[in-house]
């Protein structure tokens, strides 16, 4: 019985996918282009804190595009930023929680022209409660840092995916 019941469900539930022109955003496009043909390259900073907050967010980019190949039709450049504020002041004004922002501007390049076809910006702010002790702080920014540059990153790969998809919607 419960069988009868997914095998109905699961073909229902396919009839009604393909019908609305769902398709997986890592699929490649009508024109043979996919995320995975996407060449990540940072460029750095003057300031520890932003290159800190770049190497996280390429490799969360990297992990969730993929190994591009020598030979990629499109390469994004970014350009992070980290910064910090203090929120929750007490009596002696000490902070008991900060915000961590990573901020990245970011152009989509196609690399036989060098044309830019695409750029934004794209953020995420993450919040912590400061610890007691200066090492406490440092450690929950640090892991602040990790959490927003992963959030931002994945909020860029969306981005990517609908500016793909749009492209093969008028091509």
């Amino acid at each position: 019985m419960m069988r009868t019941l997914f095998l109905s469900l699961s073909l229902l539930s396919g009839g009604i996918l393909s019908g609305c022109g769902f398709t997986p955003m890592h699929a490649s496009a009508p024109d043979g282009t996919s995320l995975s043909d996407i060449s990540v390259s940072l460029v750095k900073g003057s300031r520890i804190s932003d290159n800190q907050a770049g190497f996280f967010l390429t490799q969360r980019l990297r992990d969730r595009l993929g190994k591009a190949s020598a030979a990629s039709p499109y390469e994004i450049k970014v350009v992070p930023t980290y910064r910090r504020t203090r929120l929750g002041l007490t009596e002696g004004d000490v902070a008991t929680r900060y915000d961590v922002t990573v901020r990245v501007k970011w152009e989509l390049i196609q690399t036989k022209t060098g044309k830019v076809v695409d750029k934004g910006v794209t953020s995420t702010v993450s919040t912590f409660g400061a610890p007691e002790g200066p090492y406490g702080v440092i450690t929950a920014d640090n892991i602040g840092v990790q959490q927003a540059s992963k959030q931002t990153a994945d909020k860029l790969v969306i981005e990517l995916a609908s500016y793909f998809a749009k492209q093969s919607k008028t091509n």
